[in-house]
């Protein structure tokens, strides 16, 4: 009785880690198929996801409710997005996006990540990345609130929209430079029980019951 009260635990363990590794996916966005990002609603612009694959993301007492989105989009090309909403009491234990390049570096094997062009407006976060001294990547990091969001744009196109929405005047000097062709499809947020991005603040929970 005992091995097999082993067997059952061991088989739970394996059958946990296989559910938490894997993500709840649909060929179509269960929650707005046109998103938009700016500083106003007059202004904003759009992505009207064409071909998305969602994926709801492990939920947590800090991860309440996260997701990506990886689309073939046929206005701007390939996009990946994923959005973070951490819950009350809960906070980032670094800074997302040193942590979203990490792990971009480390699925991708990337070698070198230089960032060669960057513009902090408001609460946006606009990056353009060298990958391995050949190619280039574009990054747009938001934040606000308890809610994180990441856009990969390989093309650069949604990138140089929404960054002139900002700065009518700004010129996109590496437009038709070699544009990198990996494909990113991952989460800061499954991966945070494992790597602890963002955590809980017990200390302050266990004062107030005190």
């Amino acid at each position: 009785m005992q091995v097999i009260k082993k067997n059952l635990i061991s088989i739970s363990f394996i059958i946990f880690i296989i559910s938490f590794f894997t993500a709840c996916a649909s060929n179509t966005l269960t929650k707005n198929s046109t998103l938009y990002f700016g500083k106003n609603t007059k202004s904003a612009v759009a992505i009207k996801l064409t071909n998305p694959i969602y994926k709801n993301q492990y939920a947590s007492a800090c991860n309440v409710d996260s997701y990506t989105v990886l689309d073939d989009n046929l206005e701007y090309g390939q996009l990946f997005i994923e959005h973070i909403y951490l819950g009350f009491r809960c906070h980032w234990n670094g800074l997302p996006t040193s942590f979203f390049e990490t792990n971009l570096r480390y699925e991708l094997k990337i070698d070198t990540l230089e960032t060669v062009e960057e513009f902090d407006i408001g609460t946006y976060n606009f990056k353009t990345y060298r990958i391995d001294n050949d190619t280039y990547l574009s990054m747009i990091y938001m934040f606000g609130g308890s809610t994180d969001r990441f856009i990969l744009d390989y093309e650069g196109k949604f990138y140089t929209k929404l960054l002139k929405s900002f700065k009518p005047d700004y010129q996109n000097k590496i437009a038709f430079q070699k544009r990198f062709q990996g494909k990113y499809d991952d989460s800061l947020a499954r991966k945070n029980i494992i790597n602890h991005y963002f955590s809980e603040e017990r200390e302050s929970l266990d004062q107030d019951w005190k």
